[in-house]
């Protein structure tokens, strides 16, 4: 099954086939048909034939095939139909146009494979050992529907009887439809069962107990991972919403970017920062030079011949002055020119000059206006990715930050940060994991340079003797991680020393706890975030303050551990957006801890987050414990949230414990809190920007 528009893929798989000998002097090409694939690009989903794919499915099939708890929250709550995309419809279709050709044409047996398979070379040696160990248990030709020969069995609930030593027959549980066996009765079979109404892996799951089904013991087909994806996975943006990592979801996000690197050739100009942020919103892991912090590290990878890791660099005067070597050094790069900036009969000639050295390379190259470019077509056309189902981000609107900040001597100094223990995050396109920092160009060092920039203007000052309702909103939610439930009946005023958040073991609707959370009703886009509290110290609560916010999924995070309270949690998680995208690529974190030298729940200390478009800082008692700039190992969340402090039960319990029931209930006190708004109206009128989105907001 192959695209007309992939043909790279028809000959990459027709050099494989020519390995596997199958009889005589003949191979498996000898035997293979190429099928044309339907192409999701081009399906009118208003024409689509109802009779044989549906456009939507329901959560509990999901479920039913990989029946991971954490769904149960929210399928208990309401019913939830998820929206096939095109492309899973286009894919449905095709394995349908070759089921029929089994029938129509009275094909005994057919293996069908997709194109982005490999095969091992004791392929053809195992298949003939399953043949035969079929062949075995009927005195004619093997009997079966469906023999999956590569799939993923889901990662908790996959159901099988092993019935022999090279095959099993599955219940359900597993994905993949890369390569399999279908026979003409599973053929006529399938066909019967139409309309595919989910994506058709899922649906022959729900199929198998009307089918007669068997597996390799071991997949013995492979999916190739340097292959670029056109598929859209529907059920990824569910999951991803709370907390669910499929096992395809990293492969699916490297693949979702088109061609790259991408070489952005402008510098020092906030433009430079728009169409950065525009890339990494298409999914590309793009270094763009804030404060000409990665300018010396690139310089001397440029200049040296070294890898350059990122997907894409913007606003770096080294890459503008050495397009030639690049596009010599980097075959498959392509180059952004940002026509705005020619503002000068220097500039002019410069940009004459490269575009007569592209003037054969039109491919390669792309002038575009910050000022004019008004949606995602002109970048997407370029780089040949996917146009997201998004809509345009207002760029007028865009929180910008400052690429040439000038720091004054005075306001750079240098800090011995806390001991930490990294704690193990997930893949994601937004993290450089820790062990390759030095690869991209990005030290982590314990002893660092701390840049303050502007100042932090106090905005609000609460030791709550009252609960303000123009600032401040009690929640009554929870989410999927939580134990509890928040109500509002847990948020408890002392008098003249502050509140506290109260857990108690008290069912409420499907929860087994109930806790407290409370959160400004203001989001803020930069500025310290001060607390005076003591937490929880119980096994399986945390007691927490940070910024959060949504579609995008952005957040800062200063927590306590109930089961080692001697110890607090530091975490980041960063999507790339902009206001009005409601669209995340997961939800991964990257937690730290970091030794207190004092356990927290014994008194009161003042805690803080200073959060800056450069750099984010944590304090204890005033002093600066911790220190995260862009990359290390996200980029610094760039737009505005909300701030909340709670205490709650975690289903983390590898990391917090389990809850002792016995220690309940527990209250976390807070005595005062303190919100500041950064300004830096020095520089370019930052502030004035930032203020204005906040209001906005």
């Amino acid at each position: 099954i192959n695209l007309d528009r992939q043909s790279e893929r028809w000959e990459q798989y027709q050099k494989e086939a020519r390995f596997q000998k199958v009889i005589g002097n003949k191979t498996l090409l000898d035997y293979s048909i190429r099928i044309s694939a339907i192409d999701g690009k081009n399906l009118d989903l208003e024409t689509l034939d109802l009779d044989k794919t549906s456009k939507t499915y329901n959560l509990n099939d999901q479920y039913f095939v990989d029946p991971d708890p954490r769904l149960l929250s929210i399928i208990r709550k309401k019913n939830i139909t998820v929206d096939l995309s095109k492309e899973e419809i286009a894919v449905a279709l095709s394995h349908l146009k070759t089921w029929k050709k089994i029938v129509e044409e009275n094909i005994p047996y057919a293996l069908i494979l997709e194109d982005d398979v490999f095969f091992e070379g004791d392929f053809a040696l195992k298949i003939n050992e399953l043949w035969q160990d079929l062949s075995t248990k009927t005195e004619c030709a093997p009997f079966f529907d469906i023999l999956y020969l590569s799939y993923k069995k889901v990662e908790q609930g996959a159901e099988v009887e092993y019935v022999s030593r090279n095959l099993f027959r599955p219940i359900r549980g597993l994905w993949w439809l890369s390569g399999y066996v279908l026979s003409n009765s599973g053929a006529r079979k399938l066909l019967k069962e139409l309309p595919i109404n989910s994506p058709v892996d899922l649906w022959l799951n729900l199929k198998f107990k009307k089918l007669e089904v068997l597996a390799s013991n071991d997949s013995i087909i492979f999916q190739r991972e340097d292959l670029k994806s056109d598929n859209n996975y529907s059920i990824l943006p569910v999951l991803s919403q709370i907390g669910i990592q499929s096992d395809k979801t990293h492969l699916i996000l490297e693949q979702i970017k088109g061609r790259n690197p991408i070489f952005v050739l402008n510098y020092n100009d906030y433009r430079c920062e728009i169409i950065g942020k525009l890339i990494s919103i298409l999914g590309y892991r793009c270094c763009i030079n804030y404060i000409n912090k990665f300018s010396p590290v690139i310089d001397k990878f440029v200049i040296n011949d070294e890898p350059l890791l990122f997907d894409a660099y913007s606003g770096f005067e080294i890459i503008a002055n050495n397009y030639k070597k690049l596009n010599l050094l980097y075959p498959e790069a392509v180059f952004i020119l940002i026509t705005d900036q020619i503002n000068s009969e220097s500039n002019g000639k410069e940009y004459l000059l490269l575009r007569q050295y592209f003037s054969k390379q039109q491919d390669k190259f792309l002038e575009i206006s910050i000022d004019e470019i008004t949606d995602w077509k002109p970048l997407c056309n370029f780089l040949n990715c996917k146009i997201p189902s998004f809509k345009f981000p207002n760029l007028n609107n865009y929180p910008v930050k400052i690429t040439d900040y000038n720091f004054a001597d005075s306001s750079i100094k240098k800090f011995n940060l806390r001991n930490t223990h990294k704690l193990e995050h997930d893949v994601h396109p937004w993290i450089v994991p820790p062990e390759n920092c030095e690869s991209f160009g990005i030290k982590l060092d314990a002893y660092r340079d701390v840049s303050f920039v502007g100042i932090h203007k106090e905005i609000i000052e609460d030791s709550f003797n009252e609960l303000n309702d123009s600032d401040w909103m009690l929640l009554e939610n929870s989410f999927p991680s939580n134990l509890a439930f928040f109500k509002k009946s847990n948020f408890q005023l002392i008098k003249n020393n502050g509140f506290q958040l109260v857990v108690e073991r008290a069912k409420y609707q499907d929860k087994e706890y109930t806790s407290a959370s409370i959160v400004t009703k203001m989001s803020h886009l930069y500025g310290r975030y001060e607390v005076i509290m003591k937490p929880v110290k119980c096994e399986g609560i945390i007691s927490a303050f940070f910024l959060h916010r949504n579609d995008p999924w952005q957040e800062i995070d200063f927590e306590f551990l109930g089961n080692d309270t001697t110890k607090a949690l530091i975490n980041v998680y960063y999507n790339p957006g902009a206001e009005g995208i409601k669209h995340n690529y997961g939800n991964r974190g990257t937690p730290i801890l970091i030794d207190l030298d004092f356990d927290a729940s014994v008194d009161f200390h003042e805690y803080a987050i200073e959060w800056e478009p450069h750099e984010i800082r944590w304090y204890i008692d005033k002093k600066i414990v911790h220190v995260r700039t862009e990359w290390e190992p996200t980029p610094i969340p760039d737009m505005s949230m909300q701030f909340f402090i709670n205490t709650w039960p975690s289903r983390a319990f590898d990391l917090v414990g389990n809850v002792d029931n016995s220690k309940l209930p527990q209250n976390c006190h807070i005595k005062t809190i303190k919100l500041y708004k950064w300004d830096n109206s020095n520089s370019m009128n930052e502030f004035s920007l930032v203020e204005n989105l906040v209001n906005d907001e």
